[in-house]
């Protein structure tokens, strides 16, 4: 199989996106820790997918810590004995819609900037020893459509500034962490989600569903393809760069919008 002997990393693990790109890479061979904040909910979805046939072990962890990044990154490398793949998930807009820069309190900016920004660096920075004695690795970043900036209702965002902001400044990291990283083949990228509907209880969902149906229209408009994206779609995508396919992508940053 394609990852067969692989070992991977996904944060943001415990529904959404982040299950689906464990279900994608356990099922082409990959073993994986999936890690979330929500540690009983990571456990549980880990172990649905080990009921699947999937080879998962679930670690809940803070990854605006570093030393919750680092001990991660060392619980791995003692289960399985290497990291090759690192996906960082994690993130999120908040659960307080605000759209006004005046009521974005320096808590809740760092919050967003910590969740989305400060986690991928410093899940980075504890893997990049190990994958440049390796001379091997691959870093998916996840960035999000709201890094361009948007107008109009916030629709599924909830703290829709720092939220484009942390995610804009997952794109400068993603660059130029691939120029840093490029001469021990390390490849690194990010991808960059449209409207993505994920399962009824994940925030998102809940966010949408709250919409009124002029608002939910208006996410729909947006979209040229039409409709929302499945986590499935992203996660296939995480897979391409995951693979010995995208072995000459690095810097880049693959958009998953329907043309949005």
């Amino acid at each position: 199989m394609e990852f067969e002997g692989k070992i991977a990393i996904v944060t943001g693990a415990a529904q959404g996106i982040g299950v689906a790109i464990v279900r994608e890479l356990v099922s082409k061979g990959a073993k994986v820790m999936a890690c979330d904040v929500q540690k009983d909910k990571v456990e549980s979805a880990a172990a649905q997918i080990r009921e699947e046939g999937g080879e998962v072990v679930a670690f809940g962890a803070d990854l605006t810590q570093p030393a919750e990044a680092n001990e991660m990154v060392r619980r791995t490398i003692e289960t399985f004995g290497r990291i090759d793949i690192l996906v960082n998930n994690a993130g999120g807009s908040g659960n307080v819609g605000i759209d006004h820069i005046e009521d974005v309190s320096e808590d809740l900016w760092d919050f967003i900037i910590d969740s989305n920004l400060k986690s991928a660096f410093l899940c980075c920075r504890a893997i990049t020893p190990h994958m440049k004695e390796n001379s091997y690795g691959k870093i998916i970043n996840f960035s999000s459509g709201s890094a361009r900036g948007t107008f109009g209702p916030r629709g599924t965002s909830a703290a829709r500034l720092p939220y484009a902001g942390a995610k804009a400044g997952v794109d400068g990291f993603t660059k130029q962490l691939a120029k840093d990283l490029a001469p021990w083949g390390i490849n690194v990228n990010a991808i960059m989600p449209g409207f993505i509907l994920t399962e009824s209880d994940a925030r998102v969902a809940k966010r949408y569903d709250e919409l009124s149906e002029a608002e939910q229209q208006d996410m729909w408009t947006r979209v040229p393809m039409g409709r929302p994206g499945r986590p499935e779609e992203i996660a296939k995508v995480a897979g391409f760069l995951a693979s010995e396919d995208s072995s000459f992508v690095s810097g880049a940053i693959i958009e998953v919008t329907g043309a949005g």
